[in-house]
């Protein structure tokens, strides 16, 4: 073989090489960083939905709420006098946001999600009462006003019931 011949081969061969490690270097490796990232959060995140039922349900517009692991939220409600849902969506007031990730913990949400037979409730006569789905770490809990063993009482319960009043007042 001639000598310009292997030169081709040897700069064809450097420019893949070249190319592809520009390509690793910008596009898969830090889509890997990016996806373990988002998996790790995913692992530790907390996000909460609310549900009103009851009363609210005779005129087929109870309200509900999504608040992500970012503290954005989803609040679909039907204003005063409207015969259409609205979707409102914005970012919880980082209080809250920090007072939620404090108090809700697997611990209190395993004691809260028990079953129980309650005595009354407020959804028996055409009040509302509230049921949350909450994803924390991977796991999902489901507490209602109306079933499950809740401390009224308790930080858990009064945090979540803030985010009920945030919703009022904006």
């Amino acid at each position: 073989m001639n000598n310009h011949v292997l030169l081709t081969f040897l700069f064809t061969f450097l420019t893949g090489l070249a190319i592809g490690v520009y390509v690793y270097f910008a596009g898969y490796a830090p889509a890997m960083t990016t996806i373990s990232e988002k998996a790790a959060d995913r692992s530790n995140s907390l996000v909460i939905v609310g549900e009103a039922y009851g009363g609210c349900s005779m005129t087929n517009f109870c309200p509900s709420f999504q608040v992500a692991a970012d503290g954005t939220y989803r609040y679909f409600y039907l204003p005063q006098g409207a015969d259409e849902q609205v979707l409102r969506e914005g970012e919880l007031p980082s209080v809250l946001q920090k007072e939620l990730r404090r108090v809700v913990t697997a611990a209190e949400l395993q004691v809260a999600s028990l079953p129980i037979e309650p005595a009354l409730c407020e959804s028996y006569r055409d009040g509302i009462d509230v049921k949350y789905r909450v994803t924390l770490g991977g796991s999902e809990y489901t507490i209602d006003s109306c079933g499950t063993d809740v401390n009224g009482e308790g930080a858990m319960w009064v945090t979540l019931s803030q985010i009920w009043r945030y919703f009022e007042t904006i």
